[in-house]
Protein backbone atom coordinates (compact mmCIF):
# COMPACT_ATOMS: atom_id res chain seq x y z
CA UNK A 1 0.00 0.00 0.00
CA UNK A 2 1.60 3.59 -1.09
CA UNK A 3 1.57 5.70 2.02
CA UNK A 4 1.43 9.38 2.17
CA UNK A 5 0.03 9.70 -1.27
CA UNK A 6 -3.76 11.23 -2.25
CA UNK A 7 -5.02 9.11 -5.36
CA UNK A 8 -8.87 10.21 -5.75
CA UNK A 9 -10.94 7.28 -6.82
CA UNK A 10 -11.19 8.65 -10.26
CA UNK A 11 -7.47 8.47 -10.96
CA UNK A 12 -5.78 5.00 -12.58
CA UNK A 13 -2.48 4.36 -11.28
CA UNK A 14 -0.84 1.29 -12.37
CA UNK A 15 0.54 -1.00 -10.03
CA UNK A 16 4.10 -0.30 -10.71
CA UNK A 17 4.43 3.02 -10.99
CA UNK A 18 6.69 4.74 -8.82
CA UNK A 19 5.03 7.37 -6.90
CA UNK A 20 7.07 9.46 -4.20
CA UNK A 21 5.63 10.29 -0.81
CA UNK A 22 3.24 13.50 -0.26
CA UNK A 23 2.09 13.47 -3.65
CA UNK A 24 -1.42 14.17 -4.90
CA UNK A 25 -3.06 12.94 -7.89
CA UNK A 26 -6.43 14.07 -8.93
CA UNK A 27 -9.48 13.38 -10.70
CA UNK A 28 -9.41 11.54 -13.97
CA UNK A 29 -5.59 11.39 -14.24
CA UNK A 30 -3.83 8.30 -15.73
CA UNK A 31 -0.29 6.94 -14.39
CA UNK A 32 1.23 4.52 -16.20
CA UNK A 33 3.36 1.45 -14.75
CA UNK A 34 6.86 2.75 -15.96
CA UNK A 35 6.03 5.99 -14.89
CA UNK A 36 8.16 7.66 -12.07
CA UNK A 37 7.22 10.44 -9.82
CA UNK A 38 8.79 12.24 -7.13
CA UNK A 39 7.50 12.86 -3.96
CA UNK A 40 5.65 16.60 -3.18
CA UNK A 41 3.77 16.68 -6.53
CA UNK A 42 0.31 17.42 -8.12
CA UNK A 43 -1.13 16.62 -10.85
CA UNK A 44 -4.48 18.04 -11.59
CA UNK A 45 -7.43 16.87 -13.55
CA UNK A 46 -7.19 14.26 -16.74
CA UNK A 47 -3.20 14.64 -16.16
CA UNK A 48 -1.17 11.74 -17.99
CA UNK A 49 2.24 10.15 -17.52
CA UNK A 50 3.29 7.81 -19.56
CA UNK A 51 5.87 4.67 -19.48
CA UNK A 52 9.46 5.57 -19.24
CA UNK A 53 8.16 9.69 -18.43
CA UNK A 54 9.99 11.11 -15.28
CA UNK A 55 8.17 13.65 -12.78
CA UNK A 56 10.68 15.12 -10.28
CA UNK A 57 9.81 16.69 -7.01
CA UNK A 58 7.87 19.01 -6.21
CA UNK A 59 6.37 19.50 -9.33
CA UNK A 60 2.81 20.66 -10.54
CA UNK A 61 1.41 19.79 -13.12
CA UNK A 62 -1.90 21.68 -14.39
CA UNK A 63 -5.47 19.92 -15.30
CA UNK A 64 -5.39 18.17 -18.83
CA UNK A 65 -1.02 18.15 -18.87
CA UNK A 66 0.47 14.65 -20.56
CA UNK A 67 4.08 13.55 -20.06
CA UNK A 68 4.87 11.65 -22.56
CA UNK A 69 7.66 8.43 -22.56
CA UNK A 70 11.35 9.91 -22.66
CA UNK A 71 10.03 13.70 -21.55
CA UNK A 72 11.82 14.11 -18.37
CA UNK A 73 11.31 17.12 -15.45
CA UNK A 74 13.32 17.86 -12.96
CA UNK A 75 12.28 19.12 -9.84
CA UNK A 76 10.26 22.34 -9.40
CA UNK A 77 8.84 22.51 -12.90
CA UNK A 78 5.62 23.75 -13.26
CA UNK A 79 3.31 23.10 -16.24
CA UNK A 80 0.02 24.93 -16.48
CA UNK A 81 -2.75 23.87 -17.90
CA UNK A 82 -3.13 22.56 -21.30
CA UNK A 83 0.20 22.80 -21.79
CA UNK A 84 1.35 20.02 -24.77
CA UNK A 85 4.58 17.96 -25.48
CA UNK A 86 4.92 16.56 -28.71
CA UNK A 87 6.93 13.71 -28.80
CA UNK A 88 7.77 12.63 -32.16
CA UNK A 89 8.57 15.18 -35.32
CA UNK A 90 6.52 13.47 -38.11
CA UNK A 91 3.49 11.97 -36.76
CA UNK A 92 1.16 9.93 -39.07
CA UNK A 93 -1.62 8.42 -38.64
CA UNK A 94 -0.89 5.02 -40.14
CA UNK A 95 2.63 4.51 -38.54
CA UNK A 96 3.44 3.62 -35.15
CA UNK A 97 7.24 5.19 -33.98
CA UNK A 98 6.42 4.44 -30.23
CA UNK A 99 10.41 3.42 -30.23
CA UNK A 100 11.74 6.78 -31.70
CA UNK A 101 9.96 9.49 -29.08
CA UNK A 102 12.49 12.25 -29.01
CA UNK A 103 13.72 12.51 -25.28
CA UNK A 104 12.73 16.05 -24.10
CA UNK A 105 14.51 16.96 -20.60
CA UNK A 106 12.92 20.26 -18.90
CA UNK A 107 15.42 20.91 -16.31
CA UNK A 108 14.71 22.67 -12.03
CA UNK A 109 12.50 25.32 -11.76
CA UNK A 110 11.22 25.99 -15.38
CA UNK A 111 7.62 27.05 -15.97
CA UNK A 112 5.79 26.00 -18.76
CA UNK A 113 2.72 28.79 -19.58
CA UNK A 114 -0.90 27.65 -20.11
CA UNK A 115 -1.37 26.09 -23.64
CA UNK A 116 2.39 26.56 -24.43
CA UNK A 117 3.59 23.91 -26.75
CA UNK A 118 6.86 22.45 -26.39
CA UNK A 119 8.16 20.35 -29.41
CA UNK A 120 10.37 17.08 -28.82
CA UNK A 121 13.66 16.92 -28.55
CA UNK A 122 14.35 19.79 -26.87
CA UNK A 123 16.31 20.57 -23.61
CA UNK A 124 14.72 23.81 -21.51
CA UNK A 125 17.44 24.71 -18.94
CA UNK A 126 17.31 25.88 -15.60
CA UNK A 127 14.80 28.22 -14.36
CA UNK A 128 13.16 28.92 -17.93
CA UNK A 129 10.41 31.05 -18.23
CA UNK A 130 7.43 30.07 -20.94
CA UNK A 131 4.53 32.48 -21.89
CA UNK A 132 1.12 31.27 -22.02
CA UNK A 133 0.68 30.04 -25.78
CA UNK A 134 4.18 30.12 -26.55
CA UNK A 135 5.96 26.94 -28.93
CA UNK A 136 9.23 25.99 -28.00
CA UNK A 137 11.34 24.34 -31.04
CA UNK A 138 14.13 25.05 -30.28
CA UNK A 139 16.86 24.30 -26.53
CA UNK A 140 16.16 27.31 -24.09
CA UNK A 141 19.06 29.19 -22.44
CA UNK A 142 18.62 29.32 -18.55
CA UNK A 143 15.96 31.89 -17.11
CA UNK A 144 14.93 33.20 -20.26
CA UNK A 145 11.77 34.13 -20.98
CA UNK A 146 10.13 32.82 -24.10
CA UNK A 147 7.11 34.07 -25.59
CA UNK A 148 5.61 33.93 -29.45
CA UNK A 149 5.15 31.46 -32.02
CA UNK A 150 7.86 30.51 -32.68
CA UNK A 151 9.27 31.11 -29.45
CA UNK A 152 11.81 34.17 -29.04
CA UNK A 153 13.64 34.84 -25.80
CA UNK A 154 12.71 38.12 -24.57
CA UNK A 155 13.65 38.76 -21.12
CA UNK A 156 15.25 36.71 -18.07
CA UNK A 157 13.29 35.37 -15.16
CA UNK A 158 14.31 34.74 -11.57
CA UNK A 159 14.00 31.36 -9.93
CA UNK A 160 10.61 33.25 -7.65
CA UNK A 161 9.25 34.04 -11.00
CA UNK A 162 9.74 38.13 -11.06
CA UNK A 163 11.29 39.92 -14.22
CA UNK A 164 15.11 40.94 -14.04
CA UNK A 165 15.87 44.02 -15.52
CA UNK A 166 18.95 43.72 -17.15
CA UNK A 167 19.58 43.94 -20.83
CA UNK A 168 19.35 40.71 -23.09
CA UNK A 169 23.33 41.47 -24.33
CA UNK A 170 25.72 42.39 -21.87
CA UNK A 171 27.17 42.82 -18.79
CA UNK A 172 25.66 43.35 -15.39
CA UNK A 173 24.18 41.98 -12.22
CA UNK A 174 21.02 41.60 -10.45
CA UNK A 175 20.12 40.37 -7.08
CA UNK A 176 16.68 39.05 -5.34
CA UNK A 177 15.84 40.88 -2.22
CA UNK A 178 13.66 37.46 -1.07
CA UNK A 179 16.16 34.71 -1.46
CA UNK A 180 19.30 36.47 -1.91
CA UNK A 181 20.25 34.88 -5.02
CA UNK A 182 22.02 36.82 -7.20
CA UNK A 183 22.13 36.83 -11.32
CA UNK A 184 25.26 38.00 -13.24
CA UNK A 185 24.66 38.10 -17.25
CA UNK A 186 27.84 37.53 -19.00
CA UNK A 187 27.29 37.71 -22.79
CA UNK A 188 24.13 36.51 -23.85
CA UNK A 189 23.98 34.14 -20.75
CA UNK A 190 22.62 34.64 -17.19
CA UNK A 191 24.07 32.66 -14.49
CA UNK A 192 22.48 32.17 -10.90
CA UNK A 193 24.33 32.32 -7.42
CA UNK A 194 21.89 30.62 -5.22
CA UNK A 195 21.55 32.82 -1.93
CA UNK A 196 21.89 31.24 1.50
CA UNK A 197 19.15 29.11 1.54
CA UNK A 198 18.64 28.07 -1.99
CA UNK A 199 14.60 28.05 -2.95
CA UNK A 200 15.58 25.15 -5.48
CA UNK A 201 17.46 22.97 -3.12
CA UNK A 202 15.22 19.79 -2.47
CA UNK A 203 14.82 18.12 0.80
CA UNK A 204 14.04 14.63 0.49
CA UNK A 205 11.83 12.87 2.81
CA UNK A 206 9.55 15.82 4.59
CA UNK A 207 6.36 17.13 3.10
CA UNK A 208 6.83 20.35 1.29
CA UNK A 209 5.29 23.89 2.75
CA UNK A 210 5.39 26.26 -0.77
CA UNK A 211 6.51 29.44 -0.36
CA UNK A 212 3.91 32.68 -0.04
CA UNK A 213 4.64 36.11 -1.71
CA UNK A 214 2.17 38.81 -1.03
CA UNK A 215 1.83 42.20 -2.51
CA UNK A 216 5.30 44.34 -2.07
Amino acid sequence: MRKNINIHSTATVNNNAKIGSFTSIWHYSHVEGEALIGENCNLGQNCYVGNNAVVGNGCRLGNSVSIFSNVILEDFVFCAPFMVFTHISFPRALVCRHDVFEKTIVRRGATLGANCTITPGVTIEEGVFVGGGAVITKDCKAWALYVGVPARHVGWVSALGEKINLPMNGAGEWSCKKTGDNYILDGDELKRDAGPDDVLYYVPGRRLKRMEIFGE
